[in-house]
């Protein structure tokens, strides 16, 4: 627990410090974590016996990522169209074609869960341009605070009053009280801290109610891909927490949600 605490701090200085010094080292940030996590999921895949192909998982995830700044031809449809007639007219001639669209969709899907659902949180940070209330800026940390208050709560409540399972199935050591602690948790937490974003009742209990629900889902996906690679974590890259897809797996759908929720009802 020790070596958890203490990880957690400096990773939580380090986001601090990256999204502090603003346009370049955030992209820089999130291209390393995203590379980090491709790798993980690329050898999740491999002990499933059906590797994703690096050289379809890593363009695509990276296009997915900086989809904001390509060309204005290049949007998702394009490169998904692109992923679909070179990936699948491609892996037509590997030898072992029996698995090649098991690959072919692992590549396609990896990138899909990984880079674009990442890709929401520059467009979250990037949302004001210019940006001098630094709101981008508070919209991420406030969603990364939820999320970690959240992970937190339920972690806690889990060790203390966990008595019953929750998707016991998919992860043996979540219990329905560490679920509901995390969904209380990331509620008020954003339901105070939207406030200062100028996001007013009922958005702001609505959207932190929408971020615990999501992170948690977020949180089973992951732990049901590790299952079906039978591997307990994704990697032992951060000291007490795995690797970094068990760090930053409750993140992945949140940010796709909050992005269209602020945007779609005019909020942000």
């Amino acid at each position: 627990m020790v070596v958890r605490i203490a990880t957690a701090a400096v990773l939580i200085a380090v986001v601090l410090a990256v999204l502090i010094l603003g346009s370049v080292w955030v992209y820089a940030a999130v291209a390393v974590i995203l590379g980090a996590a491709l790798i993980e999921y690329w050898n999740l895949t491999r002990a499933m016996a059906a590797p994703a192909p690096l050289w379809l998982l890593f363009p695509l995830s990276y296009a997915l990522l900086l989809r904001d700044r390509l060309p204005s031809g290049a949007d998702v449809a394009f490169l998904l169209a692109a992923a679909t007639v070179i990936g699948l007219g491609t892996l037509v001639f590997v030898r072992d074609w029996r698995a090649s669209l098991t690959r072919w969709a692992l590549a396609v899907g990896g990138s899909l869960y990984l880079a674009f659902t990442l890709s929401f949180y520059l467009s979250l940070y990037f949302l004001h341009r210019p940006d001098p209330n630094h709101l981008g800026f508070g919209y991420v940390i406030a969603v990364f605070g939820a999320i970690w208050v959240g992970d937190t709560a339920a972690m806690v409540a889990g060790l203390r009053f966990g008595r019953h399972p929750f998707f016991s199935r998919i992860s043996p050591k979540k219990t329905v009280e560490g679920a509901v602690a995390e969904l209380l948790a990331s509620t008020v937490f954003f339901a105070i801290v939207g406030l200062f974003l100028n996001i007013g009742f009922p958005h702001n209990v609505i959207l932190g109610l929408l971020i615990g629900i999501f992170a948690e889902v977020g949180d089973l996906v992951e732990s049901q891909i590790k299952r079906t690679a039978g591997v307990k974590d994704a990697s032992q890259l951060i000291p007490g927490h795995g690797g970094v897809l068990d760090r930053i797996d409750s993140l992945l759908l949140v940010g796709v949600v909050v992005y269209y929720y602020v945007t779609f009802l005019h909020l942000a």
